[in-house]
């Protein structure tokens, strides 16, 4: 994503911002959003209708987290988190939600299929939950062999990765059905993700933290 946050510095200019009526315990009264069309800087462009990104401003102080929203020529609807590693996996997480209401008014949450988190291990604070959670489960680090990735999926659709995803869109009507995955392994927290480590006073730390490209699938629920 890192040609999204140079493009995100160009486009300022040119920005569209759109005054934020929301929670005011998750967002500052003088809290802005701002949108950027990112169709033709994506890779893929020529399969989509549309791709937007979506940030927070705050008195003119830009968030560098931008999630981007993006249409395919057939309809179906997909989202890219963008993950920012200076940022706690906290703190972005509570800027999606700020910014979810703005992109359900442009983009039919309906045919929202799928969100794409990127690789594990930059979600920091997310994938040392996800590892504790996955070292109880397997009795410790099992294997990251490619026969074994629908095992890893169904595991992180279950794990705090999809209920936080069903906590963000279940006010939309959508819940997590799955996850796929792709280039597991196992690798160290690097120190440049940024984690909030007053979380983890007398909470143990893996020494390796499960990691791979990873997408959770998404569904309406049904009635």
């Amino acid at each position: 994503m890192k040609a999204v946050y140079i493009i995100f510095l160009i486009l300022l200019a040119c920005q569209t911002k759109e005054k934020v009526s929301s929670d005011p315990q998750i967002l500052e009264p003088d809290t802005v959003i701002v949108k950027i069309d990112l169709n033709e800087e994506l890779a893929g462009s020529a399969y989509r209708k549309r791709a937007t990104g979506y940030f927070l401003m705050v008195d003119d102080d830009s968030s560098l987290y931008v999630p981007a929203f993006a249409e395919s020529k057939e309809g179906r609807v997909s989202l890219m988190l963008g993950l920012y590693p200076l940022l706690t996996y906290q703190e972005q997480l509570e800027q999606l939600r700020a910014l979810l209401p703005s992109a359900a008014k442009e983009y039919n949450f309906d045919s929202l299929g799928g969100v794409y988190v990127g690789r594990l291990v930059q979600t920091g604070d997310l994938a040392i939950d996800i590892t504790n959670e996955y070292l109880d489960e397997f009795g410790g680090y099992g294997s990251t062999a490619t026969s074994d990735y629908s095992d890893i999926a169904n595991f992180l659709s279950r794990s705090k990765l999809g209920l936080d995803m069903n906590s963000l869109f279940a006010p939309y009507g959508l819940e997590v059905v799955g996850a796929s995955v792709e280039k597991v392994f196992f690798t160290e927290l690097h120190e440049s993700i940024k984690i909030d480590s007053a979380r983890y006073k007398g909470i143990k730390i893996p020494e390796q933290i499960l990691d791979g490209m990873t997408w959770v699938e998404l569904r309406k629920i049904k009635k």
